[in-house]
Protein backbone atom coordinates (compact mmCIF):
# COMPACT_ATOMS: atom_id res chain seq x y z
CA UNK A 1 0.00 0.00 0.00
CA UNK A 2 1.18 3.54 -0.81
CA UNK A 3 2.82 5.53 1.96
CA UNK A 4 0.68 8.65 2.51
CA UNK A 5 3.76 10.56 3.72
CA UNK A 6 5.13 10.57 0.16
CA UNK A 7 1.83 11.07 -1.67
CA UNK A 8 0.91 14.59 -2.83
CA UNK A 9 -2.10 16.37 -4.27
CA UNK A 10 -1.68 19.32 -6.61
CA UNK A 11 -4.72 21.53 -7.24
CA UNK A 12 -4.14 23.93 -10.11
CA UNK A 13 -5.72 27.32 -10.66
CA UNK A 14 -8.71 28.08 -12.82
CA UNK A 15 -11.09 30.52 -11.13
CA UNK A 16 -14.62 29.13 -11.06
CA UNK A 17 -13.36 26.02 -12.84
CA UNK A 18 -11.84 24.89 -9.51
CA UNK A 19 -15.31 23.62 -8.53
CA UNK A 20 -14.39 20.62 -10.71
CA UNK A 21 -11.74 19.66 -8.16
CA UNK A 22 -14.40 19.35 -5.46
CA UNK A 23 -16.17 16.67 -7.50
CA UNK A 24 -12.98 14.66 -7.91
CA UNK A 25 -12.29 14.88 -4.17
CA UNK A 26 -15.88 13.94 -3.39
CA UNK A 27 -15.49 10.71 -5.35
CA UNK A 28 -12.24 9.87 -3.56
CA UNK A 29 -13.90 10.50 -0.20
CA UNK A 30 -16.75 8.16 -1.11
CA UNK A 31 -14.28 5.39 -2.02
CA UNK A 32 -12.52 5.71 1.33
CA UNK A 33 -15.64 5.90 3.44
CA UNK A 34 -16.52 8.21 6.31
CA UNK A 35 -14.09 9.10 9.05
CA UNK A 36 -10.93 8.50 7.00
CA UNK A 37 -8.16 11.06 6.65
CA UNK A 38 -6.51 12.32 3.50
CA UNK A 39 -4.89 9.67 1.27
CA UNK A 40 -2.09 12.19 0.74
CA UNK A 41 -0.16 14.24 3.27
CA UNK A 42 1.39 16.86 0.99
CA UNK A 43 -0.94 19.47 -0.49
CA UNK A 44 -0.07 22.18 -2.97
CA UNK A 45 -2.45 24.69 -4.50
CA UNK A 46 -2.31 27.71 -6.76
CA UNK A 47 -4.94 30.41 -7.26
CA UNK A 48 -8.42 28.94 -6.62
CA UNK A 49 -6.77 25.55 -6.16
CA UNK A 50 -4.89 27.02 -3.19
CA UNK A 51 -8.20 27.79 -1.49
CA UNK A 52 -9.42 24.22 -1.99
CA UNK A 53 -6.10 22.80 -0.77
CA UNK A 54 -6.15 24.93 2.39
CA UNK A 55 -9.66 23.80 3.31
CA UNK A 56 -8.59 20.17 2.86
CA UNK A 57 -5.55 20.80 5.05
CA UNK A 58 -7.69 22.27 7.82
CA UNK A 59 -9.80 19.07 7.82
CA UNK A 60 -6.98 16.62 7.10
CA UNK A 61 -8.28 14.23 9.76
CA UNK A 62 -11.43 13.57 7.68
CA UNK A 63 -11.48 13.93 3.90
CA UNK A 64 -15.27 13.66 3.68
CA UNK A 65 -15.71 16.51 6.15
CA UNK A 66 -13.29 18.71 4.23
CA UNK A 67 -15.10 17.96 0.98
CA UNK A 68 -18.44 18.81 2.61
CA UNK A 69 -17.00 22.16 3.65
CA UNK A 70 -15.90 22.83 0.09
CA UNK A 71 -19.10 21.59 -1.52
CA UNK A 72 -21.17 23.66 0.88
CA UNK A 73 -19.52 26.83 -0.43
CA UNK A 74 -19.12 25.97 -4.12
CA UNK A 75 -22.62 24.55 -4.56
CA UNK A 76 -24.16 27.73 -3.12
CA UNK A 77 -21.71 30.17 -4.71
CA UNK A 78 -22.59 33.47 -6.31
CA UNK A 79 -20.36 36.04 -7.98
CA UNK A 80 -20.97 38.57 -5.22
CA UNK A 81 -19.05 36.35 -2.81
CA UNK A 82 -15.89 36.78 -4.90
CA UNK A 83 -16.11 40.42 -5.96
CA UNK A 84 -18.68 43.20 -5.75
CA UNK A 85 -20.95 42.46 -8.70
CA UNK A 86 -23.60 45.20 -8.54
CA UNK A 87 -23.48 48.25 -10.83
CA UNK A 88 -23.06 50.72 -7.97
CA UNK A 89 -19.97 49.06 -6.51
CA UNK A 90 -18.41 48.38 -9.92
CA UNK A 91 -18.78 51.99 -11.09
CA UNK A 92 -17.57 53.37 -7.76
CA UNK A 93 -14.54 51.07 -7.85
CA UNK A 94 -13.62 51.96 -11.44
CA UNK A 95 -14.16 55.69 -10.93
CA UNK A 96 -12.02 55.74 -7.80
CA UNK A 97 -9.18 53.94 -9.58
CA UNK A 98 -9.44 56.24 -12.60
CA UNK A 99 -9.21 59.38 -10.48
CA UNK A 100 -6.22 58.06 -8.57
CA UNK A 101 -4.53 57.17 -11.86
CA UNK A 102 -4.10 60.87 -12.66
CA UNK A 103 -2.55 61.71 -9.31
CA UNK A 104 1.04 62.97 -9.33
CA UNK A 105 1.65 61.22 -6.00
CA UNK A 106 2.51 57.72 -7.28
CA UNK A 107 2.96 56.39 -3.76
CA UNK A 108 -0.63 57.31 -2.97
CA UNK A 109 -2.15 55.72 -6.07
CA UNK A 110 -4.46 52.76 -5.68
CA UNK A 111 -3.35 49.49 -7.28
CA UNK A 112 -5.02 48.94 -10.68
CA UNK A 113 -7.89 46.47 -10.80
CA UNK A 114 -11.11 46.00 -12.69
CA UNK A 115 -12.92 44.34 -9.78
CA UNK A 116 -13.00 44.66 -5.98
CA UNK A 117 -12.33 41.29 -4.24
CA UNK A 118 -13.24 42.46 -0.72
CA UNK A 119 -16.06 39.84 -0.49
CA UNK A 120 -13.56 37.06 -1.21
CA UNK A 121 -11.24 38.35 1.49
CA UNK A 122 -14.10 38.27 3.99
CA UNK A 123 -15.17 34.79 2.86
CA UNK A 124 -11.67 33.39 3.31
CA UNK A 125 -11.26 34.96 6.75
CA UNK A 126 -14.66 33.72 7.95
CA UNK A 127 -14.78 30.22 6.47
CA UNK A 128 -11.22 28.85 6.72
CA UNK A 129 -9.85 27.98 10.19
CA UNK A 130 -6.17 28.59 9.44
CA UNK A 131 -5.11 27.60 12.96
CA UNK A 132 -6.37 24.07 12.25
CA UNK A 133 -3.79 23.63 9.48
CA UNK A 134 -0.86 23.90 11.88
CA UNK A 135 -2.74 21.72 14.36
CA UNK A 136 -3.19 18.96 11.76
CA UNK A 137 0.55 19.06 11.06
CA UNK A 138 1.43 18.85 14.76
CA UNK A 139 -0.86 15.83 15.15
CA UNK A 140 0.84 14.04 12.24
CA UNK A 141 -2.24 14.08 10.00
CA UNK A 142 -0.55 16.29 7.41
CA UNK A 143 3.06 16.75 6.33
CA UNK A 144 2.88 20.01 4.39
CA UNK A 145 0.68 22.61 2.70
CA UNK A 146 2.07 24.97 0.05
CA UNK A 147 0.33 28.02 -1.42
CA UNK A 148 2.01 29.63 -4.42
CA UNK A 149 1.90 33.32 -5.38
CA UNK A 150 3.93 35.51 -7.76
CA UNK A 151 6.18 38.26 -6.42
CA UNK A 152 6.19 41.55 -8.34
CA UNK A 153 9.39 42.57 -6.52
CA UNK A 154 11.39 39.38 -7.09
CA UNK A 155 9.69 38.47 -10.39
CA UNK A 156 9.60 34.89 -9.28
CA UNK A 157 7.26 32.19 -8.01
CA UNK A 158 7.02 32.05 -4.22
CA UNK A 159 5.55 29.01 -2.46
CA UNK A 160 4.54 29.84 1.09
CA UNK A 161 4.41 26.63 3.08
CA UNK A 162 3.75 25.28 6.52
CA UNK A 163 5.12 21.81 7.22
CA UNK A 164 6.82 19.38 9.58
CA UNK A 165 10.29 20.28 10.85
CA UNK A 166 12.09 18.07 8.34
CA UNK A 167 10.80 20.16 5.42
CA UNK A 168 13.16 22.98 4.48
CA UNK A 169 12.91 26.19 2.42
CA UNK A 170 14.30 26.09 -1.12
CA UNK A 171 15.70 28.56 -3.62
CA UNK A 172 15.92 27.62 -7.30
CA UNK A 173 15.85 29.59 -10.55
CA UNK A 174 12.61 31.62 -10.66
CA UNK A 175 11.10 29.80 -7.67
CA UNK A 176 11.57 29.65 -3.92
CA UNK A 177 9.84 28.22 -0.87
CA UNK A 178 9.28 30.21 2.31
CA UNK A 179 8.11 28.68 5.58
CA UNK A 180 5.38 30.77 7.22
CA UNK A 181 2.03 30.69 9.01
CA UNK A 182 -0.57 30.84 6.25
CA UNK A 183 -3.45 33.32 6.36
CA UNK A 184 -6.15 34.73 4.08
CA UNK A 185 -3.56 37.21 2.72
CA UNK A 186 -1.58 34.36 1.13
CA UNK A 187 -4.71 32.90 -0.47
CA UNK A 188 -5.85 36.32 -1.66
CA UNK A 189 -2.41 36.89 -3.19
CA UNK A 190 -2.45 33.50 -4.90
CA UNK A 191 -5.85 34.26 -6.51
CA UNK A 192 -5.15 37.88 -7.52
CA UNK A 193 -5.16 37.88 -11.31
CA UNK A 194 -3.47 41.05 -12.66
CA UNK A 195 -5.82 43.83 -13.79
CA UNK A 196 -8.87 41.88 -12.62
CA UNK A 197 -7.87 42.04 -8.93
CA UNK A 198 -5.37 44.30 -7.12
CA UNK A 199 -1.96 43.05 -6.00
CA UNK A 200 -1.76 41.91 -2.37
CA UNK A 201 0.89 43.16 0.03
CA UNK A 202 2.60 40.62 2.31
CA UNK A 203 5.22 42.24 4.51
CA UNK A 204 7.28 44.41 2.13
CA UNK A 205 6.34 42.82 -1.19
CA UNK A 206 3.35 42.80 -3.52
CA UNK A 207 2.05 39.53 -4.93
CA UNK A 208 -0.27 38.40 -7.72
CA UNK A 209 -1.82 35.14 -8.90
CA UNK A 210 0.54 32.24 -8.34
CA UNK A 211 0.30 30.86 -11.88
CA UNK A 212 2.02 33.86 -13.50
CA UNK A 213 5.64 33.01 -12.66
CA UNK A 214 5.02 29.34 -11.88
CA UNK A 215 7.26 27.61 -14.43
CA UNK A 216 7.36 24.36 -12.44
CA UNK A 217 4.04 23.56 -10.69
CA UNK A 218 5.41 20.19 -9.54
CA UNK A 219 8.34 21.80 -7.74
CA UNK A 220 6.71 22.56 -4.33
CA UNK A 221 5.56 18.99 -3.66
CA UNK A 222 8.87 17.54 -4.88
CA UNK A 223 10.79 19.75 -2.45
CA UNK A 224 8.39 18.71 0.30
CA UNK A 225 9.14 15.01 -0.27
CA UNK A 226 6.52 13.71 -2.72
CA UNK A 227 7.15 10.58 -4.77
CA UNK A 228 3.56 9.86 -5.82
CA UNK A 229 1.46 12.75 -7.15
CA UNK A 230 -2.14 13.32 -8.16
CA UNK A 231 -2.70 16.46 -10.25
CA UNK A 232 -6.27 17.73 -10.62
CA UNK A 233 -6.34 20.20 -13.50
CA UNK A 234 -9.09 22.46 -14.80
CA UNK A 235 -8.42 22.39 -18.55
CA UNK A 236 -10.26 20.10 -20.97
CA UNK A 237 -7.63 17.68 -22.27
CA UNK A 238 -8.93 17.81 -25.88
CA UNK A 239 -8.68 21.38 -27.23
CA UNK A 240 -11.43 22.50 -29.62
CA UNK A 241 -10.65 22.28 -33.35
CA UNK A 242 -9.43 25.50 -35.00
CA UNK A 243 -12.13 27.67 -36.51
CA UNK A 244 -11.98 30.16 -39.35
CA UNK A 245 -12.13 33.76 -38.08
CA UNK A 246 -13.87 36.50 -40.02
CA UNK A 247 -13.04 39.24 -37.53
CA UNK A 248 -10.16 40.17 -35.21
CA UNK A 249 -10.24 38.61 -31.71
CA UNK A 250 -12.10 40.62 -29.11
CA UNK A 251 -10.62 41.76 -25.81
CA UNK A 252 -12.51 38.91 -24.16
CA UNK A 253 -11.06 36.35 -26.56
CA UNK A 254 -7.54 37.63 -25.91
CA UNK A 255 -8.13 37.60 -22.14
CA UNK A 256 -9.41 34.03 -22.38
CA UNK A 257 -6.31 32.94 -24.30
CA UNK A 258 -4.08 34.58 -21.70
CA UNK A 259 -5.88 32.79 -18.87
CA UNK A 260 -5.63 29.46 -20.70
CA UNK A 261 -1.88 30.04 -21.09
CA UNK A 262 -1.39 31.12 -17.47
CA UNK A 263 -3.36 28.25 -15.96
CA UNK A 264 -2.36 25.32 -18.18
CA UNK A 265 0.80 25.74 -20.26
CA UNK A 266 3.32 25.62 -17.40
CA UNK A 267 1.60 22.60 -15.85
CA UNK A 268 1.54 20.66 -19.12
CA UNK A 269 5.20 21.50 -19.81
CA UNK A 270 6.26 20.45 -16.32
CA UNK A 271 4.35 17.17 -16.57
CA UNK A 272 5.98 16.41 -19.91
CA UNK A 273 9.41 17.17 -18.41
CA UNK A 274 8.72 14.87 -15.45
CA UNK A 275 7.63 12.01 -17.71
CA UNK A 276 10.77 12.40 -19.82
CA UNK A 277 12.95 12.27 -16.70
CA UNK A 278 11.10 9.14 -15.59
CA UNK A 279 11.80 7.50 -18.96
CA UNK A 280 15.48 8.40 -18.65
CA UNK A 281 15.73 7.06 -15.11
CA UNK A 282 14.21 3.76 -16.22
CA UNK A 283 17.38 3.20 -18.24
CA UNK A 284 19.65 3.73 -15.21
CA UNK A 285 20.72 0.61 -13.26
CA UNK A 286 19.21 0.55 -9.73
CA UNK A 287 22.65 0.51 -8.05
CA UNK A 288 23.54 3.80 -9.76
CA UNK A 289 20.12 5.37 -9.32
CA UNK A 290 20.40 5.47 -5.53
CA UNK A 291 23.45 7.73 -5.83
CA UNK A 292 21.70 10.24 -8.12
CA UNK A 293 19.93 13.41 -6.99
CA UNK A 294 16.99 12.61 -9.29
CA UNK A 295 14.26 10.15 -8.37
CA UNK A 296 11.34 8.79 -10.40
CA UNK A 297 7.91 10.28 -9.77
CA UNK A 298 4.63 8.39 -10.05
CA UNK A 299 2.24 10.98 -11.48
CA UNK A 300 -1.43 10.74 -12.37
CA UNK A 301 -3.44 13.56 -13.90
CA UNK A 302 -7.21 14.00 -14.02
CA UNK A 303 -8.77 16.78 -16.07
CA UNK A 304 -12.29 17.68 -17.29
CA UNK A 305 -13.64 15.38 -19.97
CA UNK A 306 -15.86 18.14 -21.35
CA UNK A 307 -15.20 21.53 -22.90
CA UNK A 308 -15.82 23.94 -19.99
CA UNK A 309 -16.19 26.96 -22.29
CA UNK A 310 -19.28 25.40 -23.89
CA UNK A 311 -20.56 24.35 -20.47
CA UNK A 312 -20.18 27.88 -19.06
CA UNK A 313 -22.05 29.43 -22.00
CA UNK A 314 -25.20 27.59 -20.89
CA UNK A 315 -25.16 29.51 -17.60
CA UNK A 316 -24.26 32.97 -18.91
CA UNK A 317 -27.60 34.47 -17.89
CA UNK A 318 -26.97 33.52 -14.24
CA UNK A 319 -24.31 36.22 -13.98
CA UNK A 320 -25.38 39.52 -12.39
CA UNK A 321 -26.52 42.06 -14.98
CA UNK A 322 -23.68 44.48 -14.21
CA UNK A 323 -21.08 41.76 -14.75
CA UNK A 324 -22.72 40.75 -18.06
CA UNK A 325 -22.59 44.38 -19.15
CA UNK A 326 -18.92 44.64 -18.20
CA UNK A 327 -18.08 41.42 -20.06
CA UNK A 328 -20.09 42.50 -23.09
CA UNK A 329 -17.80 45.55 -23.41
CA UNK A 330 -14.99 43.00 -23.87
CA UNK A 331 -16.92 41.01 -26.46
CA UNK A 332 -17.95 38.19 -24.12
CA UNK A 333 -21.45 36.73 -24.44
CA UNK A 334 -23.15 33.35 -24.27
CA UNK A 335 -22.17 32.62 -27.89
CA UNK A 336 -18.71 34.21 -27.87
CA UNK A 337 -15.44 32.35 -28.44
CA UNK A 338 -13.79 33.51 -25.20
CA UNK A 339 -13.00 31.10 -22.39
CA UNK A 340 -13.00 34.06 -19.95
CA UNK A 341 -16.58 33.25 -18.96
CA UNK A 342 -15.68 29.76 -17.69
CA UNK A 343 -13.15 31.31 -15.27
CA UNK A 344 -15.38 34.08 -13.90
CA UNK A 345 -18.77 32.34 -13.68
CA UNK A 346 -18.91 31.95 -9.90
CA UNK A 347 -22.59 30.96 -9.90
CA UNK A 348 -23.99 27.90 -8.16
CA UNK A 349 -25.74 26.22 -11.16
CA UNK A 350 -22.47 26.22 -13.12
CA UNK A 351 -20.40 25.19 -10.10
CA UNK A 352 -22.74 22.30 -9.32
CA UNK A 353 -22.36 21.08 -12.92
CA UNK A 354 -18.59 21.18 -12.52
CA UNK A 355 -18.76 19.24 -9.23
CA UNK A 356 -20.91 16.58 -10.89
CA UNK A 357 -18.50 16.41 -13.84
CA UNK A 358 -15.50 16.03 -11.54
CA UNK A 359 -17.18 13.22 -9.63
CA UNK A 360 -18.17 11.43 -12.85
CA UNK A 361 -14.68 11.77 -14.34
CA UNK A 362 -13.10 10.38 -11.17
CA UNK A 363 -15.51 7.45 -11.14
CA UNK A 364 -14.65 6.73 -14.77
CA UNK A 365 -10.96 6.47 -13.78
CA UNK A 366 -11.47 4.70 -10.45
CA UNK A 367 -9.69 1.51 -11.54
CA UNK A 368 -6.44 3.51 -12.02
CA UNK A 369 -6.96 6.35 -9.56
CA UNK A 370 -7.89 4.40 -6.41
CA UNK A 371 -4.77 2.13 -6.44
CA UNK A 372 -2.63 5.19 -7.20
CA UNK A 373 -3.78 6.62 -3.86
CA UNK A 374 -3.51 3.35 -1.97
CA UNK A 375 -7.29 2.85 -1.90
CA UNK A 376 -8.72 -0.59 -2.65
CA UNK A 377 -10.76 -0.25 -5.84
Amino acid sequence: MTSPASTALILSGGGARAAYQVGVLKAIGNWQGRGRGLPFQILSGTSAGAVNATVLAAWASCLCKGVRQLEGVWSQFNTGQVFYADAGHIMKHLTKRLLHFFQADYAGQLPPSLLDPTPLQQLLANRIPFARVDQQIRLGRLRALAVTASSYSLRTSVSFFTATDDCHPWHRAKRLGIRTHLSEAHLLASTSLPFLFPPVRIKHQYFADGTIHQLSPLSPVIHLGAERILVVGTQHHHPPPPQARHHPPTAGTIAGHLLDTIFTDALNADLERAWRINQTLEQVPPRRLKHMALRPLNIMVIQPSQNLDALAARFYQHLPRAVRWLLSRMGVSDDAESSLLSYLLFESPYCRELIALGEADAEAQKAALAPHLGILA
